[in-house]
This record gives structure tokens, C-alpha cells and sequence, in this order.
């Protein structure tokens, strides 16, 4: 049966919006990566009153409930009493996370204020979780049908204590119990509808469903997998990869760009930008030192010139980007038997992302051209006014 997990939120900066809440998105991530899906979020204020009543809920409801925030020093840091109350005990002093962080406060000449001592003040018998980072302890604490594990609302503090001391408890605790399995895949070019179209309409085998999550410039798609049928799981990659083809760009792990670093080596590359604002070359710097790049300004903004300007080049490869112009962005890549270039038209108003596209899709090409695919191939998002092929 699958365990029903849930993510708490607390303080009023979260709730009001001047704090993005980005710890619940990535919290629901990582739990999905290791094959547990978050059923619901809340978010709560400073107000011990409605985090008591919330709590006293939610262990009647929930296997597991990750509570972040609320773990400081201050007078509106109340997660710790709130548990208590709820779960009809006192606060007591851990002394030993007392002395963890005297040690900490010494290691840096420093005395520790005494509102700190308030951090290591926990609801009886409570389990301790470490946090070697910053001040502020995880516990954990069992309540009616669920454990509930709190963690300080830092995003750094957080990371290091789910993976290093909560995701090991909780794969203890639940083991495959309603674990499923996560297979991801990277698509660059497809619209988020278009490929709920091709998608949503097909028959996936029992215990297979789809999971999709957009990121400009990619859109990954998720098979959650809760058959142990290896027939049926083979049969669903095999149907996703039929629809999705040539726009996959990486899988399970999103980091296509760092592939293309063993394949640049020796390959002489030069790059040219205009429209894209350094962007290429930013990125490419990332992955490889074996290019050359320039951004200039006024690079021609037609299609054919562009070509015709890259074919003066004496390098074997050349990726560039050109201006701007009335038809929209041409894109170009040279190599050693032919000059390839598309007209790409620019829909999104925001300039970061033309140019984040702007520059992925020269990555693609590239990446196309390494991997002996078709260089240029139609994109959804970026719809083409012209493409030509030229020789060397």
C-alpha cells in the first residue's frame, strides 16, 4: 500500500509570499527521484494555534509529514512547542546537541548567544537528526499513524539533512512499500500541450503512468512505475520513445551539456553570437575549454548571409547565432562537409529566455552533429522560417 506523505511549510514570510517556498518543490522532487510521491503541502504561519491543530490532523492522516521551518532561535520559531502541545508533552534539553552547538560557536571564537540554548529544546522523546551544517537539529517524533520529521527552513541545511539522514530513515521505515520506479526523459523542442496530445491519448500498461514537468528549455516526462512486469515497463518505454524520437535529449539525469564535453575534444570549435547575448558561449565554457568564442554585435540576420559569412571560416566547426531580423534568429552550424542553417521565430517576450532557447538550440544542433544525428529538425516552441543546407 502506498504511504501517504506529506510536506508541511511554516512562518508567515512563506505564507505571504515575500519567501518563494522552494523547499516544498524541491522536497517534492527528491521524493519522487527515490520513488514516493507526495500526496498534499500545507502552509501555516507563526501561529502555534493552527500548527497544534494541523499536526494533531495530519498524524491521524498521514504515514509521513516533513515539516520545514520553524526550527531557529527566535520567538516566532515555534515548531518545536507546536509539536509538543500536539503531542501532549514538554520540551525537554537535548544536552548534547546544547554542546554540538557551543562547539560550533567555539570553533569560530565565537560565544553562543543564549538564544540559541532555545535550539536544542525538544519535545520529549524526540529522536535527534543531525544537522552538520548550521544550528538548528531535525527530530523526529511519532504521532498516532505518523512520523513526523522536522527540518530548518534553510534550502543548504535542509538538502544536506534529507539526504544524508532523513531519506536513510525513511527507506528504513517504508522500504518498497508503494515505492514506485522513476524513469525520466529530457525532451527539448516539444510544446508541454503538444506532447500531452501525443501522449494522454495512448494506452499505458497497468501500473504505469506519466508524469510531466515543464523547465524551460526542456520538458521532462516521467514513467512512474509501480509493476514489477518488466514486459509491461519495457512495452511503455518503447511507446515513449516511439512519439518523443529525436527531441530526447538526455535521460534520468539532466545534464546532457556534460556529454558534450568528451566529444568537443580535438574538434577546434569556434562560436559566433549576436541575439543570444553570450549566452552559448557561457554555456559552453561550462563543459569545455576547447573552443573559441565571440560575441559580437551585427551579425547578419539573414539565413543565407549568415551561411555565406560562416563559410569564410577556416575552422572545421562553427556554431553561430546571428541578429535579430524581420523573419526572426538564424542559427547556423559548419562543419567539414556542409553549413547548416534555420530561421528560428521567437514567441517568448522575456529576453533571458530567447536567449537560454536561442542558445539550446545551437547546443542541439551540435550535439546532433557529434552523435551523427539530423542536424536540423522541426521544434514546436520554435517554429522555422527557413532552413538551408550549404556546402563547406
Amino acid at each position: 500500500m502506498e504511504p501517504v506523505i506529506e510536506l508541511v511549510s511554516t512562518g508567515d514570510e512563506v505564507l505571504t509570499g515575500l519567501i518563494t517556498d522552494t523547499n516544498a518543490g524541491w522536497l517534492s522532487q527528491l521524493l519522487l527521484e527515490q520513488g514516493w510521491q507526495v500526496r498534499r503541502r500545507f502552509t501555516v504561519g507563526d501561529d502555534k494555534a493552527d500548527l497544534v491543530e494541523l499536526f494533531e490532523q495530519r498524524s491521524h492522516q498521514a504515514d509521513i509529514v516533513i515539516v520545514n521551518g520553524g526550527l531557529g532561535p527566535t520567538s516566532d520559531d515555534i515548531s518545536a512547542e507546536a509539536m509538543a502541545d500536539a503531542a501532549g508533552v514538554t520540551l525537554e534539553l537535548n544536552q548534547h546537541w546544547l554542546e554540538v552547538m557551543q562547539q560550533k560557536y567555539a570553533s569560530r571564537n565565537r560565544d553562543m548567544p543564549k538564544s540559541n540554548s532555545k535550539q536544542a529544546m525538544l519535545p520529549q522523546g524526540a529522536e535527534l537528526v543531525d544537522n552538520p551544517v548550521g544550528t538548528a537539529c531535525g527530530f523526529a517524533v511519532k504521532l498516532n499513524r505518523a512520523t513526523f520529521f522536522f527540518t530548518p527552513g534553510v534550502p543548504s541545511e535542509l538538502k544536506v539533512m534529507m539526504n544524508d539522514e532523513i531519506l536513510p530513515r525513511l527507506r528504513q521505515q517504508l522500504g518498497d512499500n508503494g515505492r514506485s520506479q522513476v524513469r525520466r526523459f529530457f525532451l527539448f523542442g516539444l510544446s508541454e500541450s503538444g506532447l500531452s496530445d501525443k501522449l494522454d491519448a495512448l494506452t499505458w500498461p497497468a501500473g504505469i503512468a506519466l508524469g510531466y514537468r515543464a523547465n524551460l528549455p526542456t520538458i521532462e516526462v516521467k514513467l512512474i512505475i509501480d509493476t514489477a512486469n518488466a514486459e509491461a515497463i519495457a512495452q511503455a518505454e518503447a511507446q515513449l520513445l516511439a512519439q518523443v524520437g529525436t527531441h530526447l535529449i538526455a535521460r534520468d539525469n539532466m545534464d546532457f551539456t556534460a556529454s558534450l564535453g568528451p566529444m568537443l575534444v580535438d574538434k577546434d570549435l569556434m562560436i559566433f553570437e549576436d541575439a543570444s547575448g553570450g549566452r552559448l558561449t557561457d554555456t559552453i565554457s561550462t563543459i569545455t575549454r576547447e573552443f573559441e568564442g565571440h560575441y559580437l554585435a551585427g551579425l547578419p540576420d539573414e539565413a543565407e548571409e549568415l551561411a555565406h559569412w560562416l563559410q569564410k571560416s577556416a575552422r572545421p566547426l562553427t556554431l553561430a547565432i546571428g541578429a535579430a531580423g524581420p523573419k526572426g534568429v538564424p542559427v547556423a552550424l559548419k562543419t567539414q562537409t556542409g553549413c547548416y542553417v534555420q530561421t528560428l521565430q521567437m514567441h517568448f517576450r522575456d529576453p533571458l529566455s530567447q536567449r537560454r532557447l536561442l542558445a539550446f538550440t545551437a547546443l542541439d544542433m551540435l550535439r546532433r552533429h557529434l552523435m551523427n544525428e539530423t542536424v536540423m529538425i522541426d521544434y514546436d516552441i520554435l517554429p522555422c522560417s527557413e532552413r538551408l543546407t550549404l556546402p563547406a
